[in-house]
């Protein structure tokens, strides 16, 4: 992948997280009538606060996901695949 390639490949990752974390922002807002919480301010209730962890850890999960496999058609860039040992 040149280096143009992957300029334009961070721009679009860092564009599309940004349109995503707002998106998450606002269907949160538009569901509850309040602003997304702050998961580590205490006075937030734990429901609340890990709700809106996996909302917005999968809204950003997938946006990833997306431009990953967008790059990948448009480049032929393969992501390295994410290794997990227990």
């Amino acid at each position: 992948m040149k280096l143009s390639e992957k300029i334009v490949v961070a721009a679009l990752g860092v564009g599309t997280t940004y349109l995503a974390q707002r998106a998450i922002s606002g269907f949160w807002t538009g569901l509850t009538g309040e602003e997304p919480p702050d998961p580590h301010d205490p006075d937030v209730p734990t429901v609340v606060a890990v709700t809106w962890a996996l909302a917005s850890g999968v809204g950003l999960g997938v946006t990833k996901l997306l431009v990953a496999r967008h790059a990948s058609r448009k480049y032929g860039a393969q992501p390295k695949p994410i290794r997990v040992e227990w």
